[in-house]
């Protein structure tokens, strides 16, 4: 039997109904990507940058945390009110990534198994 291609990070994700560009940068290159800061994410570009020298399995963690921030911009419809408690917090953002988290799972096989190689 061959052996099957291993699965890498794919190099843009659909989140919702918008496409997201996932670069790697070298951190002697990128200042962002400074002071333990693995990776980040550009709303107004649709970009998603990481540190390229990062394990791989540290760079899957680091683009599904990039991810969550991604979803929070795109499905995120309001803020949450002013004092709210801590339930009406965590409600607050579960209603935002349950959806969302899925879609990008559904929506990105290649993401999907990339994320859960071992």
């Amino acid at each position: 039997m061959p052996n099957a291609k291993k699965p890498t990070c794919p190099k843009q994700v659909r989140i919702g109904l918008e496409v997201w560009t996932i670069v790697e940068h070298d951190i002697k290159a990128d200042p962002l990507l400074t002071e333990g800061n693995y990776g980040y994410t550009q709303d107004p570009r649709n970009i998603i940058v990481i540190d390229k020298d990062l394990h791989e399995s540290k760079k899957r963690v680091t683009v599904f945390h990039e991810l969550m921030h991604a979803a929070r911009m795109v499905f995120e419809t309001s803020e949450p009110k002013k004092g709210a408690d801590y339930e009406e917090l965590e409600h607050h953002f579960i209603a935002v990534w349950e959806n969302s988290l899925l879609l990008i799972l559904r929506d990105n096989p290649e993401l999907r198994d990339w994320l859960f190689d071992e």
